[in-house]
């Protein structure tokens, strides 16, 4: 549910349509998986403790600034490509890590909480590479440590066959073909300034991301963390659950009104949304509805995803970020994030090489 940024600060101040499903055409992109246990490893340890990890185990980091894990990846053609990372972090605690790529930082993803050191959550990193082989470093920033990594999956690039780039789809979406009736306030002591674009494939607006923490509770999201928590989303998990917003990247629209109704233009729950910030792509699902006059959130963990600080009481961002909307798609099951990653990615490439 959204909550008025400028009162969640001063809250923290003071306290402390059925859609048809869409299979998109076959991707020419490749991924391959590194595991973490055979990565080079600085200041951390092999474990295999806690379920859920792929391979022969995890990577445990230890408990300080500069532990990493670092991978030697091939990649045959240049490109765009996506960089994923598979982790876990059972504390309530972001433990952000730096993504390098030839020593280069390319994004620092904040890695939140996954509720339990046996959920396992995906980031993915957007970036070009040239053709040959390069070094991926994940390096903690904090004396956390970075959370415990299963694995590195690197998109096949290059040859309009990996996904996209922030750039390459941001440079698709530099003009506004206005659908909406009229335009939507950011924030509710806003103006209307936001107007809902439309393309024959997509719509997309250009807003900023306040923090929806709602749907199952976690030590993340609940009453105690979030002023307006609610325990329900307007979408549903395969086993009839609530959304969990700290693990499950989503965004949520508009409820339907005479400004706009997403309903008819192709978008339903589960639908697939490609998140844009700061040169960086993350794969989501539409999973909740909120107010008809305020536009611009998304779940606490597609702004961990991001970098975007997701606590519900002060966090978010008051501009910069696209929610690119794929007309017609559907992630099945809704909670697969995976399924949202490959999928979106599939269709973010059809998207660019169409328009």
């Amino acid at each position: 549910m959204y909550r008025p940024r400028a009162i969640a600060m001063a809250i923290a101040a003071v306290g402390a349509l059925l859609a048809a499903a869409f299979v998109p055409a076959a991707a020419n992109a490749a991924t391959t998986t590194y595991e973490a246990e055979n990565a080079t490893i600085s200041q951390g340890a092999v474990n295999s403790d806690h379920a859920g990890f792929t391979g022969t185990g995890f990577v445990n980091y230890d408990n300080l600034t500069g532990s990493y894990v670092q991978w030697p990846v091939s990649v045959a053609v240049a490109g765009s490509t996506t960089l994923t990372l598979r982790f876990a972090n059972g504390t309530t605690t972001a433990r952000p890590m730096t993504v390098a790529v030839d020593g280069t930082t390319v994004a620092t993803p904040s890695f939140a909480g996954t509720g339990a050191w046996t959920t396992w959550a995906t980031t993915p990193v957007s970036v070009t590479l040239t053709a040959g082989t390069h070094t991926v470093r994940a390096t903690a920033t904090t004396a956390n440590g970075g959370p415990n990594v299963d694995s590195l999956t690197v998109g096949d690039s290059g040859g309009g066959g990996g996904a996209p780039s922030a750039s390459e789809l941001l440079a698709k979406l530099t003009s506004c073909s206005q659908i909406s009736s009229g335009k939507y306030k950011t924030d509710s002591e806003t103006s209307r300034t936001i107007p809902v674009c439309g393309l024959s494939d997509a719509v997309f607006w250009k807003a900023d991301m306040d923090i929806d923490c709602d749907g199952q509770r976690t030590s993340q999201c609940n009453e105690n963390t979030d002023c307006c928590f609610q325990a329900d989303t307007a979408f549903h998990q395969s086993d009839g659950k609530p959304l969990n917003a700290a693990v499950l990247p989503y965004v949520v629209v508009p409820s339907p009104s005479s400004t706009w109704d997403y309903r008819k233009f192709g978008i339903a729950g589960a639908g697939v949304v490609a998140v844009i910030y700061n040169n960086q792509v993350t794969y989501a699902v539409v999973g909740d509805t909120g107010p008809t006059d305020i536009i611009g959130e998304a779940s606490y963990a597609t702004a961990s995803s991001l970098g975007i600080n997701p606590d519900p009481s002060n966090g978010g961002t008051d501009s910069g970020v696209t929610y690119l909307f794929f007309k017609n798609s559907k992630v099945t099951p809704i909670e697969s994030h995976a399924n949202a990653v490959s999928t979106g990615e599939a269709l973010a490439r059809q998207f660019v090489d169409n328009h």
